[in-house]
């Protein structure tokens, strides 16, 4: 095992690309680590290269697309051009890779040209049972991917179980906050969303801001800030409500998961999203639909059946130049939970993935 003993190889990667340390520094600790020069000097170049590199087409440098990446960049720095700016790599969301394995889940990240990944804590659990932390730290680092954020922690509070979701529903989103915690901690995984799961009415607004508020200390001592994200069939219904929430907690890091299907279906506002502090929004979830539910499609229904960005209605474009104008555009992802996805390989999600979430973009300025 290639592990240098404060976090391993992928960590050397990670601060390569966060511009903490230069290719020779990464060359000495890689060497430490009992790492091949020949394979420490690949890694410190892609790890350079994909910090000099853009979000969007033809910007990628060629290694990438040596390594099958799609054309049109790798994702994994910040966008240097005048004009809107992207905070970090794009990323893949869970929602759409949940049926792959997590060896295919890195390949469709890669493919995507996307630098990071969110998990679901029971996928993590399960890939903790196979390989060690620092296996799973060390493909994600060979496949150029940064496990960012474990989505969702629901049983936060003592009320949390939904009373409009089945069983199953329950038992795939029911986790030990303990060991929710313990994940992130094993994998350095510094972002967590909180889903509000509990029916609308169960709690007052500073009973929920309490739970949050001990939630956020808890997630603290394990280094992992914690988001709120408003979902219209439970408590936290709209932008509003999770950004009083979180800035009621006194909490100075926590945020919000911004997410267009249920900023759509809550009937949030531009006013409500111009409320929420730019750097207080932590990721951007993009995904469409129709307006208005078509006759006989519950909210439950539709958060399982969501269309790619650029296929519905909803005002994306809008709503990207109100985050841009923010400087919020951070973790931006196309999140979309549909069946449709669940026979697709890891090469085509990557390509809707990508195509749908660089043409979305570039419609709304940002490219």
């Amino acid at each position: 095992m290639e592990h240098d003993g404060k976090g391993g190889l992928g960590l050397l990667v990670h601060q390569v690309r966060g511009g903490e340390l230069d290719r020779e520094g990464f060359l000495r600790a890689a060497k430490e680590a009992g790492v091949t020069e020949e394979r420490a000097a690949i890694l410190a170049d892609e790890s350079l290269a994909a910090c000099e590199s853009q979000l969007f087409p033809n910007s990628s440098g060629k290694r990438s697309n040596e390594r099958g990446a799609m054309p049109g960049g790798t994702g994994m720095a910040e966008t240097t051009s005048p004009g809107p700016r992207i905070h970090g790599a794009l990323m893949m969301p869970f929602a759409n890779v949940r049926h792959l394995s997590y060896a295919e889940q890195l390949e469709a990240t890669r493919l995507a040209g996307f630098g990071q990944l969110s998990m679901h804590p029971h996928q993590a659990r399960a890939e903790l049972e196979r390989r060690t932390a620092e296996e799973m730290l060390e493909m994600a680092a060979d496949a150029g991917v940064e496990i960012t954020r474990l989505d969702p922690l629901s049983n936060w509070n003592p009320l949390w179980l939904p009373t409009n979701m089945d069983v199953q529903y329950v038992r795939d989103f029911d986790i030990p906050a303990s060991q929710f915690f313990e994940i992130c901690e094993a994998l350095r995984i510094r972002y967590a969303s909180l889903n509000a799961t509990f029916a609308a009415g169960v709690y007052t607004h500073d009973e929920v801001v309490e739970h949050f508020a001990a939630a956020a200390r808890r997630g603290a001592e394990s280094g992992v800030i914690l988001d709120m994200e408003n979902i219209p069939m439970w408590g936290v219904r709209t932008v509003r409500d999770a950004w009083s929430i979180v800035a009621d907690s006194g909490d100075a890091n926590a945020g919000i998961v911004f997410d267009t299907l249920h900023y759509v279906r809550g009937g949030s506002t531009p006013e409500m999203l111009r409320e929420v502090p730019g750097e207080r929004i932590h990721v951007v979830q993009l995904n469409d639909g129709p307006l208005s539910l078509p006759p006989g499609v519950t909210l439950e229904t539709n958060c399982f059946a969501r269309d790619w960005p650029g296929e519905g209605e909803f005002p994306l474009v809008e709503l990207l130049r109100i985050l841009a104008e923010k400087d919020a555009l951070r973790q931006v992802n196309p999140e979309v939970f549909s069946s449709t996805n669940d026979g697709r390989s890891p090469a085509e999600i990557a390509r809707l993935s990508r195509e749908s979430l660089l043409r979305t973009l570039a419609d709304a300025g940002i490219a």
